[in-house]
């Protein structure tokens, strides 16, 4: 469309010539009537000078160029407009890199990262690239700790005199399951910091309660080491005649007992973890199922058998107060993992319970199998027991917990789905 007076280009739905200023109307819409400039006295004879023939009725006038501007009338009606363009949707971009900076942080984790092409990389939910943290530095450890200590000797027993003897004493002489049981901690622990390590807080939760472990029964052979220091004593002394005792803590009596240490570190340095995660609460069911079974576990320990007095677990004048205390640090670990991780509800305090758990199971399954020269049970058994088989009600105890913690983390995953 183009301008009736100059010929300038005019653009649709322009009301006015950019150029001369006449008002236009868009021919495409609208029908208008122009009235061609005549000279006076010679109407309907074309102006002098002006070679064109009349215009022909309802065709759009023609003006020529070196023309002179003349007023224009038209006929306008209610102007139009473009219709409204449809509604898209247009598909979310990814976050570009801010200058100067090297991280995206997403509500679902601590560190989506950028890569150096600018392009985000966002893990899972609550994913992240492995890091060197304390509780993996400490777990790995106290794991090679507790292998040392389990493959190296404990104790020497070295009596001189009437009576000649040399004993040495390692971790498998107190019971026939605590190499094992070491090893199943060592790897709970250094696994599951590295699995915490990438945000998995399951993971950490199962260094925290494998610390505990540990520490347990590394605390029950370091007061058993004790009780043969001092049953050798007694007997001697009891026996008469002349001798020289001689008794050494080993290599793997201090590695024993720094792997004890750093195990409850690890417990500790776990508890970071066991904020809220963003994530969907365990079940209260299974939380409150699993510490009912984890004090079944602990207060079955206790109850004597055999008509032994439930008192002399406390203190007795045949055993030493260290071996006894020692002895209920076991189960008061038991029961802080277990209670804590369970009355918890989150995934880290089902990890934590895993852990805490871990070592006891295998003792619990090797004595009522009776599996091995010396299989110990959780926390040396019973007291009084004649045998190695647990007590019922701690049977009954290791069986809900197992159950409860296997159901929370069926639970916990279809939450995740």
């Amino acid at each position: 469309m183009f301008c009736p007076s100059c010929g300038t280009a005019i653009q649709p739905g322009q009301r006015f010539c950019t150029v001369c200023g006449v008002a236009v109307v868009d021919t495409s819409v609208h029908t208008t009537t122009t009235a061609v400039p005549t000279v006076p006295g010679t109407q309907g004879t074309p102006a002098a000078g002006n070679l064109l023939p009349p215009p022909t009725v309802g065709a759009p006038p023609v003006v020529p160029a070196t023309s002179p501007t003349v007023p224009v009338a038209a006929v306008t009606s209610t102007p139009t407009f473009e219709p409204t363009a449809l509604l898209s949707v247009v598909e979310q971009t990814a976050h570009t890199r801010v200058q100067g900076g090297d991280r995206f942080t997403a509500p679902w984790s601590d560190a989506a990262l950028l890569d150096v092409t600018g392009e985000q990389t966002v893990p899972p939910a609550g994913v992240q690239p492995f890091r060197l943290t304390p509780l993996v530095v400490v777990s790995a450890i106290a794991a090679v700790l507790a292998v040392g200590a389990a493959l190296t000797d404990v104790a020497t027993v070295e009596i001189t005199g009437d009576l000649v003897t040399n004993e040495h004493w390692v971790l498998n002489d107190f019971a026939s399951n605590y190499m094992v049981g070491a090893i199943i901690a060592a790897l709970l622990l250094a696994g599951g910091a590295a699995l915490g390590a990438t945000g998995r807080r399951i993971g950490s939760g199962i260094a925290g309660g494998a610390g505990l472990a540990l520490a347990g029964m590394m605390s029950m052979v370091i007061g058993q080491v004790i009780g043969i220091f001092d049953q050798w004593e007694v007997t001697l002394l009891s026996g008469g005649g002349s001798f020289e005792l001689t008794t050494t803590q080993e290599i793997g009596f201090w590695l024993a007992v720094l792997a004890a240490v750093l195990g409850v570190v690890a417990f500790v340095l776990s508890l970071k973890d066991s904020k809220p995660d963003g994530q969907p609460p365990v079940q209260p069911t299974v939380g409150i199922v699993g510490a009912i079974a984890t004090l079944l576990v602990v207060f079955g320990s206790l109850i004597p058998m055999n008509g032994a007095a439930f008192a002399d677990q406390f203190s007795n004048d045949f055993t030493p107060p260290a071996t006894l205390l020692l002895r209920l640090l076991v189960l008061v670990l038991i029961g802080v993992g277990g209670l804590t991780g369970f009355l918890l509800n989150r995934r880290w305090g089902l990890g934590l319970a895993i852990g805490a758990i871990s070592v006891g199971v295998w003792q619990w399954i090797t004595a009522i199998s009776e599996s091995g020269d010396i299989p110990v049970g959780i926390a040396g058994g019973s007291w009084g027991a004649d045998d190695f088989s647990p007590h019922l009600v701690t049977t009954v105890g290791v069986i809900l917990m197992v159950l409860a913690v296997v159901a929370g983390l069926l639970v916990a995953n279809q939450d995740n789905a």
